[in-house]
């Protein structure tokens, strides 16, 4: 099973916090910084700045580049699967968008399947121009304030995707 799609909340127990808030203290009382380290810059003399009442050059200070990822990990999704989706809403307990298809039942009705879940909006990047086209059409069910500005949220990122891939479709200039 996806680790992404596991019920991972605790709304019970915060001991995950705490133990980041008790690992903290510690570092921060014994001066032994194991897992968080503060960065220390470097002074540094500007020899072309010079500060115009004192006459002196000026002190900079340098930070060490950050490490990060300089490309973000994407997952692979199947292209153009959204042809048979229904509707979609935003799960309330975790905040992913959750897309619903159309499935026929053995009795011949018409019942809702979940398609996909999508917890980061970055992943709607990975959907093609005709699944981006469907959801930007598609309503989504809201049942209170906190979903609806969720909802909202993920509206914008679909919207601003669809357009980015419209313009590198069309060969127009992005930014």
């Amino acid at each position: 099973m996806n680790l992404a799609n596991r019920d991972l909340l605790s709304h019970s127990s915060h001991a995950v916090a705490m133990g980041l808030w008790v690992t903290l203290q510690r570092e921060a009382r014994s001066g032994k910084f194991e897992y968080f380290k503060p960065q220390v810059p470097r002074r540094v003399k500007d020899n072309h700045a010079v500060h115009p009442v004192t006459k002196k050059h000026i002190k900079r200070l340098v930070y060490k580049l950050v490490q990060c990822e300089t490309k973000i990990p994407l997952s692979k999704l199947s292209q153009d699967i959204l042809g048979d989706m229904w509707y979609w809403y935003v799960d309330p307990k975790t905040g992913e968008a959750v897309i619903m298809g159309k499935v026929r039942s053995e009795s011949g009705n018409t019942v809702p399947k979940e398609l996909i879940r999508i917890f980061d909006e970055v992943c709607f990047i990975n959907f093609s121009v005709k699944d981006l086209e469907v959801l930007a059409e598609c309503y989504c069910v809201h049942t209170d304030e906190w979903t609806k500005l969720l909802a909202s949220k993920y509206d914008k990122v679909i919207k601003f995707c669809l357009d980015y891939k419209k313009k590198i479709e069309a060969k127009e200039p992005v930014l």
